[in-house]
C-alpha cells in the first residue's frame, strides 16, 4: 500500500505539508481516474457475473416442477394399481366361486337325472310318457346343459384373464415401488438445486444493485461468512493465520466489523486474499491489507489479532470512502494508541472521501498498480459466481 504510512507516522509539521501536496495530486488523480472511469469501466465489471444467475433458478425450478410431476405421477399410478389389484381379486375370487357353483350344478343335475331314469339310456321315458312331451324335455335338458356348459367356460376364461390382468398390475406396482425411492431422491435434489439458486438469485439482485451502482466500498455484504469460507478453501489457497484462527472465524470478521461500519465486509475478504495471496503471506501478522506498506518499504505493520488487522482494514476503508465517523473505537495500532488522537487522525485523514468506490482504489490510493480495482473486484466476482451455486 502507497503513501498511508506517511500520513499515519510523520511529524506534524512535515505531515501537514505531505498531506496538502499529497492531496493536490490525489485530487488530480481523482478526477484523472473519473475521467478514465467514464470511458473504460473497470475490467471485472465489463462482464456481469450476476447475469446467469437468474436463468440457472428458472431452470431449476422447471426442473423440480418436472420431478414433482414425475413423483406424483408415479405415486398415483401405484395407488390406481394397488385399487384395481384389490378389485380384480375380489372379481377373480367371485368367478371363480361362481364357476365352482354352476360345476356343482352341472354335476347335481346328472345325479338327478341318474336317480329318476330307470334305464340309464334315458329312452325308458318314452314308455311312460307322451312321446311329444318326452321329446321337448329332452331338448330342455340339452339346451340347459349347454347353458350351464358354455356359461362354465366364460367364467372359467373371465378368471384367467382377470388372473393374467392381476399379474400385470403387481408386475405394475412392483415396477413403481422400485421407482418411486429414485423419484423421490430425484425431487429432493432438484428441491435442493431451487433453494440454491434462490440464493444465487438473491447474491444477482443484490450484486447487481451494487455494480450498477459503481463498486461502492460502503454497503452490505452480499455474501455470508460460510460463503466466504466456502470460497478461499476451494480456491486451492492454504492459508497461514495466527493462533490457530480459522478461516471461518477470519471471515466472520470481515462481516462483522464491516457491518459494524456499513462496509462491503465481503469485498475486503476479496482485497485480503489479493493482498495476502489467498491469506499466505503477511496473515500471520494478521495484517491481512498491506497497512503500513509501500513501493519504497522494506515491511508493514504488525497487529496483534487478527481481529486488530481486520478492524484496522475496516476503519481505512470508510476512511477513503468517506463514511463518517466510526462505530468502533479507532484503532490504537493504525492511528495511534491514544483514544482520542487516534479518533482525531481518522477525522482528519488526508484522502478521506477520495475512493468512494473500489474502482478508485488504484493508481495511488490504497495501491499504486493502476489494475489494482480489477484485481481486487475480479476475485470478488469469483466469489460471487462460486456462492450462486454454478
Amino acid at each position: 500500500m502507497e503513501r498511508v504510512l506517511t500520513l499515519s507516522q510523520a511529524g506534524p509539521r512535515a505531515r501537514r505539508r505531505r498531506a496538502r501536496t499529497l492531496l493536490s495530486l490525489t485530487a488530480l488523480a481523482s478526477a484523472a481516474s473519473i475521467a478514465v472511469l467514464a470511458f473504460t469501466p473497470a475490467a471485472s465489471s465489463q462482464q456481469d457475473p450476476f447475469a446467469p444467475a437468474r436463468e440457472r433458478l428458472a431452470r431449476a425450478m422447471t426442473d423440480t416442477v418436472n420431478a414433482q410431476t414425475r413423483y406424483d405421477q408415479a405415486v398415483a399410478g401405484r395407488e390406481q394399481a394397488q385399487a384395481q389389484l384389490d378389485e380384480l381379486v375380489q372379481n377373480i375370487t367371485t368367478a371363480r366361486a361362481q364357476e365352482a357353483a354352476l360345476r356343482q350344478e352341472i354335476a347335481n343335475r346328472a345325479v338327478a337325472l341318474y336317480k329318476n331314469s330307470d334305464d340309464p339310456s334315458g329312452l325308458g321315458m318314452l314308455d311312460h310318457t307322451d312321446p311329444m312331451d318326452a321329446g321337448r324335455k329332452t331338448k330342455f335338458t340339452e339346451v340347459t346343459d349347454r347353458f350351464y356348459k358354455e356359461r362354465v367356460e366364460q367364467l372359467h376364461e373371465t378368471a384367467d384373464k382377470q388372473q393374467q390382468a392381476q399379474d400385470g398390475l403387481r408386475k405394475k406396482g412392483d415396477d413403481l415401488d422400485d421407482r418411486i425411492p429414485h423419484l423421490q431422491q430425484e425431487k429432493t435434489d432438484a428441491d435442493a438445486r431451487v433453494v440454491r439458486f434462490q440464493r444465487g438469485g438473491a447474491i444477482a439482485d443484490a450484486g447487481a444493485a451494487l455494480r450498477a451502482a459503481g463498486d461502492p466500498i460502503m454497503g452490505p455484504s452480499v455474501l455470508t461468512a460460510d460463503e466466504m469460507a466456502s470460497w478461499l478453501r476451494s480456491s486451492g489457497s492454504s492459508p497461514r493465520l495466527s493462533d490457530g484462527t480459522t478461516v471461518e472465524q477470519i471471515a466472520q470478521m470481515y462481516i462483522d466489523e464491516g457491518n459494524a461500519e456499513h462496509v462491503r465486509g465481503d469485498v475486503a475478504f476479496a482485497q485480503a486474499d489479493i493482498e495476502t495471496g489467498g491469506f499466505t503471506a503477511g496473515a500471520s501478522d494478521n495484517n491481512f491489507s498491506g497497512l503500513g506498506a509501500c513501493d519504497s518499504c522494506g515491511g508493514q505493520n504488525n497487529f496483534p489479532t487478527a481481529l486488530d488487522g481486520i478492524r484496522a482494514q475496516i476503519q481505512l476503508l470508510k476512511a477513503y470512502a468517506g463514511g463518517g465517523p466510526l462505530t468502533n473505537p479507532a484503532s490504537p495500532y493504525w492511528w495511534g494508541g491514544d483514544p482520542m488522537t487516534a479518533a482525531k487522525k481518522y477525522a482528519s485523514f488526508g484522502a478521506t472521501g477520495l475512493a468512494t468506490t473500489w474502482r478508485q482504489m488504484g493508481g495511488g490510493k490504497w495501491a499504486s498498480d493502476g489494475g489494482y480495482s480489477s484485481k481486487v473486484l475480479g476475485t470478488y466476482d469469483k466469489m460471487i459466481v462460486a456462492a450462486e451455486g454454478v
